[in-house]
């Protein structure tokens, strides 16, 4: 049955609308920008992307710049505080830029125009200027910028309640003036939607950012109670967009930063943000009473944990007195809780809310609970909608935009609307984890637009998300938005010129919800790239346009989570591996997609108001870009358009990685447009999403081929599988990789199918005949050098045109290269006892300790084991230990080489420091997940031979590991590189 909701009206299109935005809708439609010439880029300065939106280039447009300078030159500012400070040192900063003169604030406004700023209390001209009575309904945070003609004179105002709002008035002038806003009928009223407007940064205290892709963090522990200018220019880039405060630490935190030396360091940083009205807040472990405390229990109902709590609260507040509270991550992906003493998430919210109270302080509680995959859909409704009006009024939950983890596309999440006694806030992900990281251009903005604008009808039509966030449904105290942050310590901040416009998004959405992703995305390229109008519309098209072909290429009609490794690494979730994750997408020959129906599923759909669960029920009526995300349907289901699923799966796939071609040339326009060095890196930037866009397109069309066999009605191809995928050859020997060779054609074929091998190796060619439709396995001779060795060997098929998915990440072998145990003096395979061992080689476990009489063993302290039950027999298992270990080995006389090899299936790895006799003598770095490297530490066994020890180590507080020792008599090569 039919819901009565269109199908595409429960996800509105009003993403990509035009509705207007706050500028527009206080200005008349005469205010619209002026589009001035902008200067050839033979004539711009090269620029890094340091100022992001926050640029001040002159005005070209020469009468409109007369026109500027004549309402702002002269700046009336009758005193404030620290913020107001703050808002007039950067209306000279930016004023200066943008009209090419020095402006310097000033008492009085002398005979001629000016642009006065202030409070009624602060400033006796602007009591003159503007009626008390606008300014009263504005809060802490609103302000009015208008123009006004008083005694024969005009003056620009920007003027507000409090000083923050005049902070926020003084960017939002200087935004108009960057986007060439006429200014003579100015008259624009704004406060925020919503009082939370929070950055979430994921900055972990030895640097490395969880799901960072712009480098380390900038956030500096070592050096940090000493400041330096970056934190301030981050503070004024927070305040450009109204967000108000900022946690500067991962969800999946240690407990150090409630305790010095940390106190110190972030009562330093305080500093900076209070000067732009940015709250510091601090992400809070469960369990600090007993890291930092001493105490055995955590358990929220102890009175000695709530004394540690309270205690805590005071000793904080005594040292940043405008703290803002703590956002907490419990109970999930194995973090410590109240669920650990058989407590609620309401008792250990409620804990450090109590805590907190006396300060103002609150609790952001995260709803992100994911203990089984099974589960996950459902897991934060199940756990939360029980305790709906137990936690406390300074208490806020924090739910994610969709049910799962900020996938390309999701519903929104079940939870928005259930929790009508809960304080809520939304949390979005500026950082594209899931969504390209800082290698593919994906505007967000549309998302977020999507989400915001769902009407859940939990309190009848009209309760939008956005309505539920901004506190217009129910009555909550706290409510607002949170989103996870992009930034890092490369030089543009987002590793990604582009990324950046993802940042202004989330602040600006935070600050109103109601403006259009087509209004933001032509701001922010103003702003960034200024005024030329072939360059805003370019860039505003490349960015609206993004976000659906991201989608197109990589996870069709709503499956998601195509990626793998899930882990914190650089690496994780970028690349696709759809073998890997099957139980979110739930492909198999016979269909794809996950039953999520209260019918036949898991129940889901069930979880939403009655209108919304029928629609989502029924495939022939939910919303076709949810399609799989809600049900398992046959290949051959026929969407709207007439064509199948499968149909749909190739065409946009092939049309998603075409157009990211043609957003490169779009881009190849602006040449002579923007500046070289930043046209330069995003053209390499679309160079390497072109790369990346054609491995999601083969990948994905060749894994669902191979899966359905039902060929592509406008295409044929050719397609490899390597697998298994990451094998273990032997050096020096002939072995055989095993690669399936498909045809996706309407014909039988003879195919040549070869190996791309590095220098030094040998391969030979295999031939195979294979019909239409099916796949032949061929046996690839491969022999590489003797020694240890890394290498990626690449299958490619070939028959006469036909066209091979080369670009698929199935075709690729990683294979790692140890030599024949006869070859060695030693040849270890570590790992656990119960894992497989490589042929004749040695099992190296925790339990062969060193004994009078062995080869090897461990000294002292042994190390743990692990079996991933990944990667080859070699790989997939190591030792491990946080603690300096010895391996003892027995030497032969004369020279020889160990190669160990370090790395991790799965997670990233921290480095491996090998000491011999007390020196150094190799050091890896940090790999990303799946990433290995051998180390090669030569040795001497003398003249009669000797034992030697290799002290295995790592940095302070982190885990080594060992996946192998090969030890080479000095005749044997060296390793290839």
């Amino acid at each position: 049955m039919s819901s009565g909701i269109p199908r595409r009206s429960i996800l509105s299109a009003a993403a990509l609308g035009s509705a207007v935005g706050s500028l527009s809708l206080s200005a008349p439609a005469s205010a619209q920008p002026v589009l001035d010439t902008e200067p050839s880029a033979a004539t711009l300065p090269a620029e890094d992307g340091y100022d992001l939106w926050l640029r001040y280039r002159q005005v070209e447009d020469t009468g409109q710049l007369k026109r500027y300078r004549a309402a702002l030159e002269s700046l009336v500012w009758q005193g404030g505080g620290p913020l107001q400070r703050s808002a007039v040192d950067e209306l000279a900063r930016g004023l200066t830029g943008l009209l090419g003169t020095r402006v310097m604030p000033r008492a009085k406004s002398g005979s001629r125009a000016a642009l006065v700023v202030g409070t009624p209390t602060s400033s006796a001209l602007i009591r003159e200027l503007v009626p008390a009575a606008d300014l009263a309904e504005l809060g802490d945070e609103g302000y009015v910028v208008r123009r006004v003609t008083w005694r024969g004179r005009n003056f620009t105002v920007v003027a507000a309640h409090a000083d923050r709002g005049v902070l926020y008035g003084a960017f939002h002038l200087l935004r108009l003036v960057q986007t060439r806003r006429p200014l003579e009928h100015v008259d624009l009223t704004e406060r925020p939607a919503a009082p939370l407007r929070v950055a979430n940064h994921w900055d972990n205290k030895d640097g490395s950012i969880e799901r960072g892709y712009a480098g380390r963090s900038f956030f500096d522990w070592e050096k940090l109670p000493q400041l330096d200018n970056r934190y301030t220019d981050y503070a004024r880039v927070m305040a450009s967009l109204g967000i108000n405060g900022a946690v500067i630490n991962n969800v999946n935190t240690p407990a150090d930063y409630l305790a010095e030396p940390f106190l110190t360091k972030l009562a330093a940083l305080a500093g900076v943000l209070r000067r732009y009205g940015v709250a510091l807040y601090v992400t809070a472990n469960f369990a600090a009473p007993i890291d930092l405390g001493g105490l055995n229990t955590a358990d929220p109902l102890d009175p000695g944990v709530r004394s540690w709590w309270t205690k805590k609260a005071e000793e904080i507040y005594g040292r940043i007195e405008d703290f803002g509270g703590f956002l907490v991550k419990a109970n999930s992906e194995g973090r410590p809780g109240p669920l650990d003493y058989g407590r609620t998430h309401a008792d250990g919210a409620n804990l450090l809310a109590g805590a907190l109270r006396p300060y103002g302080g609150i609790v952001m509680w995260r709803a992100f609970v994911h203990d089984s995959d099974e589960k996950w859909d459902r897991q934060a409704y199940l756990d939360f909608t029980p305790l709906d009006g137990k936690f406390a009024d300074n208490t806020v939950v924090q739910i994610k935009n969709g049910p799962i983890d900020f996938q390309v596309r999701e519903p929104a999440h079940p939870l928005f609307g259930s929790l009508p006694h809960t304080n809520s806030v939304i949390e979005l992900q500026v950082t594209q984890e899931y969504t390209g990281h800082a290698a593919h251009l994906c505007y967000l903005v549309p998302q977020w637009k999507e989400v915001l604008d769902f009407d859940t009808l939990k309190a009848g039509e009209g309760s939008t998300v956005a309505r539920v966030v901004t506190g217009r449904v129910h009555p909550y105290s706290h409510f607002g938005f949170a989103g996870v942050m992009n930034f890092g310590d490369a030089r543009n901040w987002t590793g990604s010129h582009l990324a950046a416009a993802n940042t202004h998004g989330y602040g600006r959405l935070s600050w109103n919800p109601d403006l259009s992703a087509q209004d933001l995305a032509t701001e922010w390229t103003r702003m960034t790239f200024g005024n030329d109008p072939d360059v805003v519309k370019t860039v505003t098209a490349l960015l609206r346009d993004s976000w659906r072909t991201y989608e197109d290429y990589t996870s069709p009609l709503g499956t998601g989570y195509l990626t793998h490794p899930p882990d914190g690494s650089v690496t994780g979730h970028l690349d696709p591996s759809p073998t890997t994750t099957t139980q979110f997408h739930k492909s198999n020959r016979e269909g794809i997609g996950y039953d999520r129906t209260a019918a036949t599923g898991n129940g889901y759909t069930k979880l939403y108001a009655p209108a919304i669960r029928d629609a989502y029920e029924s495939p022939a009526n939910c919303p076709e870009e949810l399609l799989l995300f809600l049900h398992h349907v046959p290949y051959t289901h026929v969407l709207d358009n007439g064509k199948t699923v499968i149909q749909h799966i190739y065409d946009t796939h092939f049309s998603g990685a075409a157009r990211v071609a043609d957003m490169r040339t779009d881009w190849e326009g602006l040449r002579r447009r923007v500046d070289h060095r930043r046209f330069t890196e995003v053209r390499r930037q679309f160079g390497e999403q072109n790369t990346r866009a054609a491995q999601w397109r083969d990948t994905l069309v060749a894994y669902w081929f191979e899966l359905s066999r039902i060929r592509d009605e406008r295409r044929g191809w050719l397609q490899a599988i390597v697998a298994p995928a990451d094998t273990a050859l032997l050096g020096g020997e002939r072995n055989e990789l095993p690669v399936q060779v498909v045809n996706a054609t309407g014909s039988g074929l003879r195919a040549v199918t070869t190996l791309d091998v590095p220098e030094g190796w040998r391969s030979e060619e295999a031939t195979c005949y294979v019909a239409s439709r099916e796949g032949e396995t061929v046996k690839m001779p491969v022999v590489p050098p003797p020694t240890p060795a890394l290498a990626t060997l690449h299958a490619r098929p070939r028959s006469g045109a036909v066209q091979v998915l080369d670009s698929s990440l199935r075709s690729l072998a990683r294979a790692v290269v140890v030599p024949p145990a006869a070859r060695c003096v030693h040849a270890l395979d570590a790992g656990p006892d119960s894992a497989p061992v490589l042929k004749d080689y040695t099992r190296l476990s925790p339990a062969g300790v060193w004994h009078e009489g062995a080869a090897f063993g461990w000294v002292g302290n042994s190390p743990a084991a692990t079996d991933t039950g990944l990667f080859d027999v070699v790989r997939r298992d190591y030792v491990r230990s946080g603690a300096p270990t010895v391996l003892r080995l027995k030497l032969p006389a004369g020279r020889c080489t160990a190669h160990l090899l370090t790395g991790d299936p799965n997670t990233f790895n921290r480095p491996l420091i090998v000491r011999v006799d007390g020196t150094e003598t190799a050091r890896s770095e940090q790999l990303d997940g799946r990433e290995f490297t051998w180390l090669r530490i030569p040795l001497d066994g003398g003249s009669s031979g000797r034992e030697v020890g290799l002290e295995l180590s790592t940095e302070k507080d982190k885990t080594w590991h060992l996946s192998a020792c090969v030890v080479l008599a000095e005749d044997t090569p060296r390793p290839a590189r």
